[in-house]
């Protein structure tokens, strides 16, 4: 038995494991829609997400060590032993490509024949697009995040900025807000966003969605003496952004600090919260707390927290929670 075929019954033995556990659990949490593998073997790059009863496959190897036919036969062979391990027809398991996403690759189809389902999270419905885009329009990573600001905004006003498909804004307006603006670059997204929101239920009067830059929307509003202040604020950005819709390059490591301290100062009502949120692996905090502490602000960190226990990755991303001092 070679190397590969060594790591691909391990993929299998493994898998069946997985298979058992997760279902226990799904039926305990009435959590349907979860990660089940992880790179756990590292002979075997690849993620498996569960949505209902579809899964995707993603790729994470690297061509260094092998060419692309070598590692297409690879995948479709993992992808075979997944279809096996699950009982899967192949119309519901979707075999996709991890890469780096550089400007507006991320909104870019990879599919012309689309698949889509509704699936349920704590009792709201989304949009789950399974073909089209690399990412099927809900982090699952945020499952816990969702829940807990979910629960923290009945009768607040919230603002969801880089708002993606809205998830967070559902979560908001199920949890009693008194409004919600949701704000995202690409037109697709927000209609996106749209479609959650009606499924659950919920008109656009008290909820607006704007399909704009947000760096250039902070800023222009900033100017506006009678802008509005929100008691909630969610900001998810993306690592990088170099789109050239945007009116500047975006880089989270870099521009952190001046976004954060201008919503705190001009967006933010005086007992408002900001949840920051980032999946940039090498992110460094560079906000001392003296900056937050003269405004009466604290930062708690809550990145292990807020990760979902069928993540095996607990750097999948960070969260902070900027709030009132106590």
């Amino acid at each position: 038995m070679n190397s590969l075929s060594g790591a691909l019954l391990m993929f299998e033995n493994r898998l069946k494991k997985l298979k058992k556990d997760r279902e226990k659990w799904s039926k305990r949490t009435g959590i349907h829609s979860y990660r089940i593998y992880d790179e756990d073997i590292p002979q075997v790059p690849v993620i498996l997400d569960k949505y209902s009863d579809c899964f995707v496959l993603y790729d994470r190897s690297s061509l260094r060590f092998q060419n692309e036919t070598e590692q297409e036969e690879r995948f479709k062979e993992i992808g075979r032993i997944v279809r096996n391990s699950f009982g899967l027809e192949d119309e519901n398991l979707f075999l996709k490509r991890r890469k780096k996403q550089k400007g507006k690759d991320q909104y870019e189809k990879l599919s012309s024949v689309s698949r889509e389902i509704w699936i349920e999270e704590n009792g709201i419905q989304f949009l789950i697009n399974l073909s089209d885009y690399l990412d099927a329009g809900l982090f699952l990573d945020h499952r816990i995040t969702r829940k807990m600001v979910g629960e923290k905004v009945k009768g607040k006003s919230v603002l969801n900025l880089f708002c993606y498909t809205g998830s967070f804004t559902a979560y908001a307006a199920a949890g009693g807000a008194s409004s919600t603006v949701s704000i995202d670059l690409s037109k697709t997204y927000i209609e996106w966003a749209g479609k959650n929101l009606a499924k659950n239920g919920f008109n656009l009067r008290n909820h607006e969605l704007l399909c704009t830059d947000v760096i250039k929307w902070i800023r222009d509003e900033s100017k506006n003496p009678s802008r509005k202040k929100y008691d909630l604020i969610v900001l998810d950005p993306p690592t990088f952004s170099n789109s050239k819709k945007m009116s500047e390059e975006w880089d989270v490591q870099e521009n952190h600090r001046n976004l954060l301290l201008t919503l705190l100062t001009k967006f933010l009502t005086d007992t408002g919260e900001i949840w920051f949120s980032t999946n940039f692996r090498k992110f460094e905090w560079r906000i001392p707390e003296e900056e937050w502490s003269e405004r009466d602000f604290q930062c708690t960190d809550l990145s292990l927290a807020s990760i979902p226990e069928d993540f095996r990755d607990k750097k999948i991303h960070k969260l902070y929670l900027i709030a009132p001092a106590l």
